[in-house]
């Protein structure tokens, strides 16, 4: 014969749940491999500011991946420690996305990025917008566009214009290019964690999941909470 067992208040037992849901997530968070969640880059590559953990997003404008990836990476940023700095790097391997790159890059050096990426994101993936014009097999930018887009938006655009061909812009094209190679990029979004850890989804942890953008970010807390324990 059993004793009998006085009922679980309401109380304790959703305390008791939320043990059990955190535990999970421990769990799970402890599931993430090198190789099926990350890849351990071969050279880690310099950051900006050592003082921080810095994570990079790697993006292009005419991606629809990218576009659905921004909301739940804004989230993310919002909730984002102070030790942590979020970069962004457009990706290049053809010649239109290297326009789009030079539009990100004008925005940065105008000190508008903020006011402007959401809108060329838009334009591009809503508008169908390329600012851009095909000569043969070469992709050049549509100025004329490319300025009416940024003074809608109250930016200068002849401005904006200018710049796309300027010194300083190729300068930061091939800065990021250089960066891509050394984050070996396999395809838009990736993130990279402290210039050490790429994660995509075409990795065999990530690939084919329905919710694998969100588990990009739990792979890159991992990673963070990871830098900052080896850090000590």
């Amino acid at each position: 014969m059993r004793a009998a067992v006085a009922p679980l208040s309401k109380g304790f037992a959703m305390v008791l749940a939320m043990l059990f849901s955190l535990a999970a997530c421990a769990q799970d968070s402890g599931q993430f491999k090198a190789g099926q969640h990350y890849q351990v880059l071969p050279q880690a590559v310099p950051q900006k500011d050592d003082s921080k953990i810095e994570v990079t997003e790697l993006f292009w404008y005419g991606c629809g991946h990218c576009y659905h990836f921004e909301p739940a990476l804004n989230r993310w940023k919002k909730e984002m420690p102070q030790d942590v700095a979020l970069n962004k790097i457009p990706a290049i391997w053809q010649p239109v996305m290297e326009v789009h790159a030079r539009m990100f890059y004008v925005a940065e050096a105008m000190g508008v990025l903020d006011k402007m990426h959401a809108p060329i994101f838009n334009a591009i993936n809503n508008q169908r917008k390329m600012f851009a014009s095909r000569d043969g097999r070469n992709w050049n930018p549509d100025l004329k566009a490319i300025e009416a887009l940024f003074n809608e938006h109250g930016t200068d655009g002849a401005k904006a214009a200018k710049l796309m061909n300027s010194f300083a812009i190729n300068s930061k094209v091939k800065q990021g290019q250089a960066n891509q190679r050394a984050y070996q990029l396999s395809g838009t979004p990736e993130v990279v964690v402290a210039g050490k850890y790429r994660i995509s989804t075409s990795l065999p942890g990530l690939k084919g999941k329905s919710n694998g953008q969100e588990l990009m970010l739990q792979v890159a807390d991992y990673l963070i909470a990871k830098e900052r324990a080896d850090k000590g």
